[in-house]
């Protein structure tokens, strides 16, 4: 029998092995906020999809049967927190609301002195320990693995939060993108990469999930050394679609469309000349309909210690069905102080700007994916870094706040 609770008096929950009955009363911590989380665990995707969730402070603490009591995980009063002076959500609190929302089992020990967190041991089947390699749980923020213990990362509305079992054996993180609808037998093309590093992986295979196994989709070829891969969806609606490969965890889950011809379903007109909203998605977390581009590895308002500061500079592009992908170009400014410094992409070294705010975008190819290595480490700052990319036509994708234009600090 596992037992764990939120040591309020208004929660009490009771799990049962590898099942949960749950009765509970969430009693109010802090603001709440709202990020994607997935959770993969050894043989099946356990959760994905938006999760609220907020600090859970030391009064009164989350209780565990491993936890030697209740405990806070609020971001301020576990271990080496990074300097943040107030309670927050973090993957962990994440993670522990998606389970008890999901009836999934969980267990997490906790750990004192300079670690004082917890560490995950269970989430639904997956326990930690065991040979060969010993499989443990660990956690990824918008694809960059963190260095702290997941009460002492503060999450950011909309972060993409993923857990998953045996992490640490498991080098790739992989991402999945590709076109948001399709007709019936057409080749579809799909692109993998490596979340952390926006590096193509080759020898993936795409398969489409239900209850949430991933089974390989028959005639699928896997990816090229370009990450590409062509399948093709033989019956019309919705489908979920996942990458896997030796070595790495799982890829998000792709939504496609499947329409058959005119038939008003998938956004596409009906031979009397209706249509039924298209049901897809990416990876992007919004419809694909024009050419798009996202930052990898560097997040969105974060503070970042000097010696964990960005040192690689990453992204992917997706690119629709009948578009052409020409250049991707990015951009990076330094403000310290009242002082403005610009990234030349040409002398490869900050040069001092006249004023803030007018950083010049280069190339750095004609990819879907690149990653751009820093020439030093980035010193102290505020650091403003976007991403854009131009099809054939010569359509410049947009900045968008949080994925393809990402304001962090160094310290």
């Amino acid at each position: 029998m596992l037992i764990f609770r939120r040591m309020s008096g208004a929660l009490a929950v009771a799990t049962a092995c590898l099942c949960a009955s749950l009765l509970l009363s969430v009693p109010a911590f802090a603001t709440p906020i709202t990020v994607n989380v997935r959770v993969e665990g050894s043989s099946a995707t356990l959760f994905e999809g938006p999760v609220s969730t907020e600090a859970i402070l030391a009064s009164p603490g989350l209780s565990t049967e491993s936890s030697n009591g209740a405990q806070p995980c609020d971001v301020k009063d576990n271990g080496a927190n990074e300097g943040f002076p107030v309670a927050a959500a973090n993957p962990t609190t994440a993670l522990y609301d998606a389970a008890i929302a999901n009836g999934l089992a969980f267990n997490a020990k906790w750990s004192t002195g300079t670690i004082n967190d917890f560490f995950i041991t269970q989430v639904g089947r997956d326990i930690e320990g065991g040979p060969p390699e010993y499989p443990a749980w660990g956690y990824a923020v918008n694809y960059a693995t963190a260095h702290v213990g997941g009460c002492q990362f503060q999450l950011a509305p909309g972060s993409e939060v993923l857990w998953a079992y045996n992490y640490f054996n498991l080098p790739h993180l992989l991402s999945l993108s590709g076109p948001a609808s399709v007709n019936v037998g057409t080749l579809l093309t799909v692109h993998v990469i490596d979340g952390q590093t926006g590096e193509p992986m080759v020898g993936a295979t795409i398969g489409e999930v239900s209850g949430g196994v991933t089974t390989t989709i028959p005639g699928s070829s896997t990816t090229n050394g370009s990450g590409n891969a062509m399948i093709s969806l033989t019956h019309a609606g919705t489908v979920t679609l996942k990458a896997t490969r030796a070595e790495s965890v799982r890829s998000n889950g792709l939504v496609v469309c499947v329409h058959n011809g005119n038939d008003g379903t998938c956004g596409v007109a009906s031979s009397s000349g209706s249509s039924i909203g298209q049901a897809g998605g990416s990876v992007l977390g919004y419809t694909t309909t024009a050419i798009a581009a996202k930052i990898l590895g560097v997040k969105n308002g974060h503070v970042y210690a000097r010696r964990r500061a960005p040192r690689v500079l990453a992204g992917t592009v997706e690119v629709p069905t009948g578009d052409t992908l020409h250049e991707v170009r990015i951009r990076l400014e330094r403000r310290a102080g009242s002082r403005c410094f610009d990234f030349s992409g040409t002398k490869e070294t900050f040069v001092r700007a006249r004023k803030c705010g007018t950083a010049s975008f280069f190339s750095v190819g004609g990819t879907e994916s690149f990653s751009y290595l820093l020439p030093a480490p980035l010193p102290a700052g505020r650091y403003v870094y976007d991403i854009e990319a131009i099809e054939n036509g010569g359509h410049v994708t947009k900045l968008v706040s949080g994925v393809s234009h990402v304001v962090f600090r160094v310290k």
